[in-house]
């Protein structure tokens, strides 16, 4: 786990409402990366998927830069003008968050703690 779950975890352990904000926007992250992950696996455009959908380029951009909660008509809309279903899944917890979270996310954890991880030193090496 890096040092950004463990914070995350850290802060969702202190406040019910971080909890419930922090669900809400990995959610919205889980729904971006699988998106990105569909239009880079068809070799589409934003563009030319909200073509194939019958939708404004900016709607997809909105999905995938997590500024809107797609409704699940929208999504079943999108996959379906590529050909594919819409899978929704049920789990409880981190555990299930956890086994649906793709490699995509963990990449930008990863590299999110790398690009940090200097500034979180010096905060630690100089006190307040």
């Amino acid at each position: 786990m890096s040092w950004i779950e463990e914070y995350a975890a850290q802060r969702c352990a202190e406040s019910k409402e971080f909890a419930e904000v922090y669900a809400q926007e990995c959610e919205k992250m889980d729904l971006a990366m699988a998106l990105v992950g569909l239009r880079d696996e068809l070799g589409l455009t934003q563009k030319q998927l909200a073509h194939l959908a019958g939708k404004p380029q900016s709607t997809i951009a909105r999905i995938e830069n997590g500024t809107t909660s797609p409704t699940v008509g929208l999504l079943t809309e999108i996959a379906t003008s590529v050909g594919r279903t819409l899978e929704v899944r049920f789990s409880s917890g981190e555990a299930g968050r956890a086994s649906l979270r793709t490699a995509e996310r963990a990449t930008t954890l990863s590299s999110m703690d790398n690009f940090l991880a200097p500034a979180k030193r010096e905060a630690v090496a100089q006190p307040a």
